[in-house]
């Protein structure tokens, strides 16, 4: 099993994590401050690949070391790149957000 988790900005974190998690979060954000209105998901593989979202929809995606920047178009995007990222579809992620 790979190792994920989840973390807040507010500090809120949680290991081995699946999309009912992310779901949870997702509804969560949208009732945070914009100071704590940010949460991230850590997949590690042979690096750490994360995804970033904060309230605003905008995105900081990890992956090998590489930052990439991206605005969702709506939360269901989010959860989407999510999903992919649970399921370690790198590539596919990467071929979304250029």
């Amino acid at each position: 099993m790979t190792e994920n988790y989840i973390q807040y900005a507010s500090g809120y974190q949680k290991d081995n994590i699946d999309e009912t998690d992310i779901a949870k979060a997702i509804a969560d954000i949208q009732l945070m401050d914009d100071e704590h209105g940010a949460f991230w998901v850590s997949v590690i593989t042979d690096d750490e690949n994360v995804i970033e979202v904060n309230k605003d929809l905008t995105l900081s995606l990890v992956f090998e070391g590489q930052e990439t920047k991206h605005r969702a178009k709506d939360w269901k995007e989010v959860s989407e790149l999510y999903g992919l990222l649970l399921n370690e579809k790198f590539d596919e992620i990467a071929a979304r957000v250029k």
